[in-house]
């Protein structure tokens, strides 16, 4: 919510915003990739509201930390993330669908 409150105070004309949400705190990409539970699940959530509600105009991708926890998750981390948004651009028939990438603040 904090993001939709502070897309409207930069543009109150911006319209209606509705959330979709998706998040399962601690996981890591590849509990994202596509066919996952996970995975299946926000597109099918997308879809639907796609259908009832009208268009997804970005995602708000916030995820990341598990995959700090070993080097080696880390190093594979950026070519997952990659291939996840290209994934899910292609299966919501969306390939320039912005996705904004939140870092956690430290």
């Amino acid at each position: 919510m904090p993001f939709a409150h502070s897309l409207l105070r930069r543009d109150p004309y911006f319209g209606h915003i509705g959330l979709v949400p998706c998040a399962i705190g601690a996981t890591k990409i590849s509990e994202w990739e596509r066919g996952t539970i996970n995975y299946n699940r926000l597109i099918d959530r997308a879809r639907f509201a796609m259908k009832t509600s009208g268009s997804i105009r970005a995602i708000l991708w916030y995820q990341g930390e598990s995959d700090t926890e070993k080097k080696q998750d880390a190093i594979i981390y950026k070519d997952k993330l990659k291939k996840f948004f290209t994934d899910v651009r292609v299966d919501l028939v969306s390939p320039l669908l912005p996705i904004i990438q939140v870092s956690p603040v430290t």
